[in-house]
């Protein structure tokens, strides 16, 4: 390397640590503003139509005992956001997710499926970066579980053996990273532009050999290891109301899974209707229904029927600035 760029470099990096000590102490000073918890308590409820239906005459009943066949449950999500500069983000959520699946009659001959209670957490890490022009860029890692199936220990992350939680491995969770985006058009409402379209690569690490011998419910396709899934979605705010602190959404998503042990990934429809209520700055109050049905390119139970979904999720989102 020519000598005058050695000294060019050397100068750039004394310059760049003074500015940087020197920047310490309004950094501490600030450090505390950049911060910002939202706080949501969620109100779920299964709306699924016969999430908890009788087996026909002639067939027998699995699943749920009689706890919690239709699940209804108050969980707390949260989020941490800081504020790393003007347009960078270093974040983490968590959520949950409370439902049951429609009766599945095709599992077995003379068998009516019903899940019950199924309790699922994701806890999200990443950066995102406002690009500019409504495009929002993200690098994140996600750990998606299956804490519970209520009344069978069927696919969560843990059961009961002899009186210990031990770790099932037949688990379907779900864990990997992602880089994605968020682009944002139209007219401006007060919780953000008229349209939002997010995409997603996701990359779910995985062994090259199934952790069962029975790694699906007739899945499509034989077991693959590590993957790629390309979620998507389109989400439209209704500004049609006379109050403009009151906004109805509309969105579409395509959403996948990949979990440790199944065949092949599982791929859901998902509609979203919405309804936000702006309290006030930093307050929120949001009525969700979201219908999941799974798409026929990834069958985990077999046809006609289908693993399908629906829930009504009501949440207070407070934004607390330290």
């Amino acid at each position: 390397m020519h000598r005058s760029l050695l000294s060019r470099v050397a100068a750039l990096a004394v310059a760049t640590a003074g500015f940087t000590f020197a920047a310490i102490p309004a950094l501490a000073d600030d450090f505390g503003k950049r911060f910002t918890i939202d706080i949501e308590p969620v109100y779920q409820a299964s709306v699924t139509g016969d999430a908890a239906a009788p087996p026909p005459a002639g067939s027998v009943g699995l699943g749920y005992t009689s706890d919690h066949p239709n699940p209804a449950s108050l969980r707390l999500d949260y989020a941490l956001n800081y504020k790393i500069d003007k347009k960078s983000n270093f974040y983490f959520s968590h959520s949950d997710l409370d439902f049951a699946i429609g009766r599945v009659l095709t599992i077995a001959p003379h068998v009516a499926l019903v899940s019950g209670e199924i309790a699922d957490r994701t806890d999200t890490l990443g950066i995102s970066h406002d690009l500019g022009g409504g495009l929002i860029g993200r690098i994140y890692y996600f750990n998606h579980s299956r804490m519970d199936v209520t009344g069978l220990c069927l696919n969560q992350q843990y059961c009961p053996v002899g009186g210990q939680q031990t770790g099932n491995p037949s688990s379907i969770d779900e864990h990997g990273y992602g880089v994605g985006g968020s682009y944002s058009l139209g007219p401006k409402t007060r919780i953000g532009k008229l349209f939002t379209i997010g995409v997603d690569a996701k990359y779910i690490p995985r062994s090259s050999t199934p952790p069962t011998a029975a790694p699906n419910l007739g899945g499509l396709g034989a077991y693959v290891g590590s993957q790629w899934l390309f979620p998507y979605s389109i989400t439209m705010k209704i500004p049609v109301l006379p109050v403009s602190t009151t906004i109805p959404t509309i969105g579409y998503e395509r959403a996948s899974v990949l979990f440790r042990d199944e065949a092949t990934p599982e791929v859901y429809n998902v509609t979203v209707l919405g309804l936000t209520q702006v309290l006030s700055k930093d307050v929120f109050l949001n009525i969700t229904s979201l219908n999941f049905s799974g798409c026929r390119c990834s069958d985990t139970v077999p046809p006609p029927d289908n693993i399908r979904f629906a829930q009504v999720l009501m949440t207070l989102d407070y934004k607390l600035h330290l």
